[in-house]
């Protein structure tokens, strides 16, 4: 790449034709009549005479540079996986969006080592975000009007070599029919409502509830849980005593074969939840608490299960870091919690 200012004496020469203007070329009333960018060529003589700047910046690309558009649509496609649509440049920037409703994966490690490659500057929303489609995911340009090809190059092959296969991607969400098992005694008006809230977070993630029950004691707890993990992808267990590692419905399950995973997690609310397998299926513990909170855990839970992720040590260990889900960390859960009405407690 070469830079070179032309004074404005030397535009009738035609010089500057296949270079790259480096600044706004204002009109009369003061708006760019030429943008930065923008490839110089014959059709721009006539703008240029009438306009008259003094003076023109302008680079020269070298046979193996490349151009920051067509930089920014290569970077795009290496960077971007499964579930991202990309779309051209605009203003040098190529924008990534969501092809559907999901999980964003954004491998942070990957990213941080691409825009360690001098001139390379890709931005992205937070990895775990639940996003509808066509959200904003990524923004994708190179810093300067142009790049050296092997630089780019570099740039491609560390994005491409993502430990994921891609450096963005959108987890679809699976349709996964969920159970519910309460075992607090509720009055129907609570019922209602949270089995509203209950369904409608369900329904955002495209799963369907197939069954909420309410047994009247521990033995039929137990024969309502063993029924739903027998016909259920995920089942919730709802206003048991969490913290109570004698409590009827945890010893049930421990005495049918239960698989411990956790008991307790480090997020709040839903620090004290419990997290089992029965007969491979996901059961959750929830507080009575938690039938009613409007973000809890159970939402975190939610949207890795429906992810096709696994709720194992590394996952629950890791939802400390962001694990205060106060208003300012809403973010991390998905848009249904600004229309689910329900009460806080």
């Amino acid at each position: 790449m070469r830079l070179e200012i032309v004074p404005g004496t030397a535009i009738p020469s035609g010089g500057w034709v296949g270079s790259v203007l480096c600044h706004d070329i204002p009109g009369a009333d003061g708006r760019p009549v030429l943008r930065k960018g923008h490839r110089l060529d014959l059709a721009d003589a006539p703008t240029l005479s009438r306009v008259a700047p003094e003076e023109l910046h302008l680079l020269w690309l070298g046979e193996d540079d490349v151009d920051e558009n067509t930089a920014a649509t290569r970077l795009a496609h290496a960077v971007a996986g499964p579930g991202v649509e990309i779309h051209p440049p605009t203003e040098s920037q190529a924008r990534l969006t969501a092809a559907w409703r999901g999980v964003a994966r954004v491998d942070s490690a990957t990213l941080a080592a691409v825009n360690g490659v001098e001139g390379i500057t890709v931005f992205t929303i937070a990895d775990g975000a639940p996003v509808e489609a066509d959200r904003t995911l990524a923004g994708v340009k190179i810093t300067a009007f142009g790049i050296p090809g092997s630089t780019l190059e570099a740039a491609e092959l560390i994005a491409t070599s993502a430990p994921r296969g891609s450096t963005v991607t959108v987890r679809r969400f699976l349709p996964l029919r969920v159970s519910a098992v309460v075992r607090q005694r509720i009055d129907p008006a609570a019922r209602q409502r949270f089995e509203a809230s209950l369904r409608q977070r369900v329904d955002w993630f495209g799963g369907v509830v197939v069954s909420i029950e309410y047994p009247e004691d521990h033995t039929a707890a137990d024969g309502s849980l063993l029924s739903a993990a027998a016909t259920a992808d995920l089942v919730i267990v709802v206003g048991v005593a969490t913290v109570d590692p004698l409590e009827s419905t945890w010893r049930g399950l421990l005495d049918a074969g239960a698989e411990v995973i956790r008991r307790g997690l480090p997020v709040h609310p839903g620090s004290s939840y419990w997290l089992v397998t029965v007969q491979g299926v996901p059961v959750i513990g929830v507080a009575s608490c938690g039938m009613f909170s409007r973000r809890s855990a159970l939402d975190l839970l939610l949207m890795r299960c429906f992810a096709g992720e696994p709720l194992d040590a590394e996952f629950l260990a890791g939802l400390g870091h962001g694990g205060l889900l106060q208003s300012e960390g809403s973010w991390r859960i998905p848009a249904y919690d600004r229309q689910v009405e329900v009460e806080e407690r």
